[in-house]
């Protein structure tokens, strides 16, 4: 049995992992998905001081409250900056380290260092929405969605070591319908060039874990088995 451990993107929370826990669990496995401060259902402890260490500290104690080893940390979109750090100070913790269409970011770069456009100054609202929060408010509700503190995206990663030199398994998911974007192309390119890496590619756009979950329910599965591109 593995325990997987879901870091969810900007902006959402962990309802986004809904239809794929139980295909996890259902194969015997344990998985937790933590809400980050101030986003999804803990939106309302959002406030200036949460940056990225808050959301590293969070789920680094989720790993040490549940003394837990040999791991799947399986992270999404900006979640990837978030498991790159946290992998870093727990590496006895984690027996896979899986990006889903995730940043990876090296020591120093942040967020912003790898989106397309950086983020403007303030809080950070999902592509599409207007910059109002007020305004913004009754959508982001609708869409279980919530603003990103800005300093999640500002602040850089520090790391002890490249994420290529530590001992735990690297796997990069990319889906196959997803748009250019640098930073995302840039970490894809390096898991297949770089070793140490394998490389996964599924049928869907950015959230397979909403619009294919099945698909990547059995990359994940394949991952902690050892086997190759299902």
């Amino acid at each position: 049995m593995t325990t997987f451990v879901l870091v969810h993107g900007a902006w959402t929370g962990a309802h986004v992992w809904r239809r794929l826990r139980p295909l996890l669990a259902r194969r015997g496995h344990a998985v937790l998905a933590p809400t980050l401060t101030g986003l999804g259902d803990r939106g309302h402890l959002a406030d200036d001081g949460v940056d990225l260490e808050t959301h590293v500290a969070e789920v680094a104690e989720l790993l040490d409250r549940t003394d837990l080893h040999h791991v799947a940390l399986v992270a999404h979109s900006y979640g990837g900056a978030v498991a790159t750090v946290v992998a870093d100070r727990r590496p006895y913790r984690i027996a896979h380290l899986v990006y889903v269409d995730a940043l990876v970011p090296r020591d120093g770069e942040s967020v912003n260092d790898l989106r397309r456009t950086p983020a403007p100054e303030g809080w950070i609202m999902p592509p599409g929405v207007g910059a109002d929060r007020a305004r913004a408010g009754r959508m982001l509700t609708l869409a279980r969605l919530a603003p990103q503190p800005p300093r999640t995206f500002s602040q850089p990663a520090r790391l002890t070591r490249p994420t290529e030199a530590h001992a735990f398994h690297r796997t990069y998911v990319r889906p196959l319908d997803r748009h250019p974007s640098p930073g995302y192309d840039r970490a894809a390119a390096r898991a297949r060039t770089q070793p140490g890496w394998s490389s996964y590619e599924l049928a869907g756009g950015h959230d397979p874990m909403l619009t294919n979950p099945d698909g990547l329910a059995d990359v994940l599965l394949a991952i902690v088995a050892g086997r190759e591109q299902p």
